[in-house]
């Protein structure tokens, strides 16, 4: 950047960071402001700009609130409206695009429209997916199908906020000529032509129903429009609609498009259009169901939905955003008391502790940056970094020089020994650096399983082998919410009273971490003899407010699965699981590529950590018959033909084996947009319950790999060198 640029950079953001906010927060405005001026210097002239400016407005805030006229405003600035983003926590993943919405809000799936395929990219190509039913290869012949079938398709990006295009497909028959004529957006198009077109998408695209714009308001008024709303999850302990905006699309005289934008009174439903005021239909109706939708997801704070009027009855959304624009026009009172009042609760300067945190996350982005294969994600690097440190401390038996070699060849030490690697075999190997490299293998939707809250809702259609969901557990202004899941019974309340009378009902509760790996910060809650325990130790009804009170991160309360009675003879006190990994490199004929099952013992207590003490045997994928027991010590793998606390042999065969096998490939093939997948299984007397599905498992025994995982894995690197152009 030149000198003279820094200068009127630094004049904009030095005072903002004197005033405590972060570097971060005052580039973003810096840059707000320059394109603010790019774009409307000529309609309002640079003076005027930089005024508002000044005062935190940008330029659409001088056309909302007329300020060339009025010269003063009340409302929340657009700056303290940039500070507050991101609205929402992680889980605002589940309004980034039209297929995690609608599997998140599965029970309201009445008010959305048909999505028939989904196109992600993959391995340079386009795959065309049959939602929820991919048994088979689909390609444009099967959209066209299914277009003679509905008449009109949209196609369109699967993203809520793209501003990707979006295509109508319409088919008919030539009046004249008997043909079949298949058009895009009005405009005749080939089959040619949609074939390529397919082919060619380079997002995320789907292929749903469209959803037509006009509703008569009157006997004699027909119109294009759209209906948005601003949600609060935090405002009251219910759900509050805050705002409401109506859009009507209309074309003018001269035969423009064009749009009306008005203010929805929320008592009455009521709005203006050219000077009429005109009334939504089922006003109380609509109002109670968008509230029960938010209710749904509690976990969110602040949010907008659209929808779109049915003249049958009912309503269509069309659009979310979890960090939504203010509103086009004026708007309410409540949303910008609701607005200036998050703002305040927010603010705070900037310590020096905040600044440190930030020096040590531009740290690890420039180490990785100078030191790491391009394509790296900061993350994964330092999570490399680290083990290395944990390996040259704390891994006994391998000398200095064995333990830089390991190093400089992608290994963790231990696992030379693991492995038998040597010098001369080594490239037989994936090497721990590259698959920490790899990461992520999955696209986008591997949101759907990055947390056990979404998983649990995503995976509905498969409740039955699931475990039973009670509670979300989640901070939100400095206070832990307790608020009930789909799976908790009738009569149970919200909050840790609802918790605790559950836990008395059931007498055991799993609490564990929503995004936890390794079996971390689970604690087995128990009801017994009057006592609660927590891990098997007493806590109390104050002990366990306290230990909730003190969680960090969000967690869920489940039911406390038992196994299978022919398994427990093995151990009882964990749930011992069989991880399954699958590849489904076209989303239609996943495979299972290796399967193997970990068991607890005294050392690892409620879990089955192997690397913690436990044991892993392999299971044969075919039979589920187990063979090669084994244990860790040291990194280094013993026999471990008999349990070390029971003494009960580890062999046999699981069972419900058939069952499992089945079910793993079904979910596989409704998730077909996700092509590596490790399955966490407890095997029960029922059948069968997956714990979760993990999106970038832990390698387990590589030198046990056959040549189509090997082949897979040597694909996935080839491809990321390619794309990143790395050594």
């Amino acid at each position: 950047m030149k000198l003279k640029q820094r200068i009127k950079k630094e004049k904009i953001t030095l005072p903002l960071t004197l005033k405590g906010y972060s570097r971060t927060m005052a580039n973003a405005w810096y840059g707000k402001t320059q394109y603010d001026l790019k774009l409307y210097k000529n309609e309002f002239g640079t003076d005027t700009i930089e005024h508002w400016h000044k005062k935190g407005y940008l330029c659409e805030s001088i056309k909302r609130y007329d300020l060339l006229h009025t010269y003063d405003t009340d409302y929340i600035t657009d700056f303290q409206y940039l500070y507050m983003m991101p609205f929402n926590n992680s889980f605002g993943k589940w309004l980034e695009d039209i297929l995690t919405t609608q599997r998140v809000l599965l029970p309201f799936a009445e008010h959305f429209r048909n999505v028939y395929f989904s196109l992600i990219r993959r391995e340079g190509k386009t795959l065309l997916l049959r939602v929820g039913h991919e048994d088979r290869e689909y390609k444009a012949e099967d959209v066209l199908d299914l277009l003679r079938e509905k008449g009109t398709l949209e196609l369109r990006p699967a993203f809520w906020t793209s501003n990707g295009k979006r295509h109508t497909l319409s088919i008919g028959v030539d009046e004249e000529t008997g043909e079949e004529i298949l058009c895009s957006n009005g405009i005749k198009a080939s089959f040619s032509w949609l074939e390529k077109m397919l082919k060619g998408i380079k997002a995320n695209y789907v292929i749903a129903d469209p959803v037509p714009l006009a509703f008569p308001f009157r006997r004699d008024l027909t119109l294009d429009h759209v209906l948005k709303f601003w949600i609060a999850n935090d405002a009251a302990e219910k759900s509050t609609m805050l705002c409401a905006e109506m859009t009507v699309f209309y074309t003018n005289q001269e035969g423009k498009r064009e749009k009306a934008i008005s203010m929805v009174d929320l008592n009455k439903g009521t709005f203006s259009f050219r000077d009429e005021t005109l009334c939504v239909p089922d006003w109380d109706e609509i109002r109670e169901e968008i509230g029960r939708v938010a209710g749904a997801i509690p976990q969110l704070t602040f949010y907008t939905c659209s929808i779109v009027l049915s003249p049958g009855g009912g309503f269509t959304f069309v659009h979310f955003a979890k960090d939504p624009k203010l509103p086009s026009v004026p708007f309410t009172s409540e949303l910008d008391n609701y607005l200036k009042d998050k703002f305040k609760k927010q603010f705070r300067k900037r310590t020096l502790g905040d600044r440190i945190r930030g020096l040590r996350e531009k740290r690890i982005i420039k180490q990785t940056n100078k030191h790491a294969r391009k394509g790296f994600r900061p993350y994964m690097y330092k999570l490399w970094r680290d083990t290395i440190k944990s390996d040259l401390l704390h891994t006994k038996g391998v000398s200095l020089s064995k333990k830089i070699w390991a190093w400089k060849h992608g290994f963790f030490s231990w696992h030379t020994y693991q492995y038998g690697i040597t010098k001369t075999n080594y490239l037989r190997f994936l090497s721990d650096y590259d698959y920490y490299w790899l990461n992520r293998i999955n696209n986008d939707y591997q949101k759907w399983l990055n947390d056990k809250t979404t998983y649990r809702m995503v995976m509905d259609p498969f409740k039955e082998y699931l475990p039973k969901y009670y509670f979300s557990v989640f901070n939100r202004n400095g206070k832990h919410h307790i608020e009930k899941m789909w799976d908790c019974p009738e009569g149970i309340s919200d909050g840790f009273n609802g918790l605790l009378q559950l836990l008395c009902k059931e007498g055991k509760l799993a609490l564990k971490a929503s995004a936890g790996t390794h079996g971390d910060g689970f604690y087995c809650l128990a009801f017994e003899d009057g006592k609660i325990l927590a891990n098997g130790e007493e806590v109390g009804e104050d002990g366990l407010k306290k230990l909730i009170d003190e969680l960090k991160s969000f967690y869920v309360v489940t039911e406390y699965l038992e196994m299978h009675r022919e398994l427990k003879k093995i151990y009882d006190k964990s749930v011992n699981t069989v991880r399954i990994m699958v590849i489904n490199d076209h989303g239609y004929d996943p495979k299972i590529m290796q399967t193997y099952m970990r068991i607890g013992s005294s050392k690892t207590g409620f879990t089955d950590n192997v690397g913690y003490g436990g044991i892993c045997v392999f299971v044969d994928k075919e039979t589920g018959e187990l063979y090669q027991p084994e244990t860790i010590k040291d990194h280094v793998f013993y026999p471990c033909p008999n349990h070390p606390d029971t003494g009960t042999p580890i062999a046999g065969f699981l069972p419900n084996w058939d069952l499992v096998r089945e079910k793993v490939l079904e979910m596989s093939r409704y998730l077909s947009e996700l092509e590596y997948l490790g399955y966490d299984i407890a095997i029960t007397d029922a059948g069968l319950c997956v714990l979760e599905i993990n999106i970038h498992q832990d390698l387990h025994k590589v030198a046990t790999y056959d040549e189509e995982i090997m082949d897979f894995f040597r694909r996935k690197m080839k491809i990321k060198r390619r794309m990143y152009g790395a050594d």
